[in-house]
């Protein structure tokens, strides 16, 4: 995968995680007045995990004729996220009002929970990895 197309990656999946947060953020502020954030992080959590799915099985695909080693790290990376999210998600217990209020199922909120457990995990490695990546660069200068 070239460079640009990396960084172009990293900052998308960075901006929409930072959209997804922001939403999270207004919707627990004030659930009244910010009912629509809880839609609108519901459907670009969606789109992301689809799009980043099919982003991941891409360069999946070509990594593993490339790189085996390296492609079989990334799926147990990928496996380790998302078992993470969904441990972290099991302890979460939804208010009855909340599922009442916004007509949904305790199944579909714990989806979301995962989703977003699954989110802040990336946002968090991707912010390591990018820190972690500089200081790299700057020590061997």
């Amino acid at each position: 995968m070239q460079e640009k197309t990396k960084k172009l990656i990293t900052w998308v999946s960075l901006t929409v995680a930072i959209l997804i947060a922001v939403c999270a953020i207004l919707f627990a502020a004030n659930q009244k007045t910010f009912g629509w954030a809880f839609d609108v992080a519901f459907w670009v959590l969606l789109c992301y995990i689809g799009l980043s799915l099919i982003i991941w099985l891409f360069y999946g695909i070509i990594s593993v004729t490339k790189k085996p080693k390296k492609a079989g790290i990334f799926a147990a990376v990928v496996v380790i996220v998302i078992v993470a999210g969904v441990v972290l998600a099991l302890g979460d217990k939804m208010p009855t009002d909340f599922l009442l209020r916004y007509e949904t199922s305790e199944t579909a909120a714990k989806l979301i929970a995962i989703a977003c457990y699954i989110t802040y995990i990336t946002v968090i490695g991707a912010l390591v990895l990018m820190i972690y990546s500089a200081i790299t660069k700057a020590l061997k200068k």
